[in-house]
């Protein structure tokens, strides 16, 4: 795993743990459309999520599954603001202008 990935995937995490819960389990009812298909979640993403069971361990498979695919979200997100993948410098700051009134 690159070290740019994981740091990219660990700066997202504060992202998904801030999400909404999702609602409470409803009772089961068939329905006539099938469930969408899974989207596949990046390796990096998974192994960052996977990490999450060090804070709790009561995690399910189904709970590790939409936290990686949360993070594999908000990296998508990152290459669509950021194309290039240019990093930013310590010294890069926003351009900062004052203006006095006459």
């Amino acid at each position: 795993m690159k070290r740019k990935h994981f740091i990219a995937a660990a700066a997202s995490v504060p992202l998904v743990a801030a999400a909404p819960a999702p609602p409470s389990p409803q009772p089961s009812v068939p329905s006539a459309k099938p469930s969408p298909p899974q989207k596949k979640v990046s390796a990096v993403a998974r192994d960052l999520a996977e990490r999450m069971r060090d804070f709790d361990p009561g995690l399910s498979d189904k709970q590790i599954e939409d936290i990686a695919s949360g993070i594999d979200d908000n990296l998508k997100a990152g290459r669509r603001v950021n194309p290039k993948g240019r990093a930013l410098k310590n010294s890069d700051e926003p351009v900062t202008t004052f203006e006095v009134p006459e």
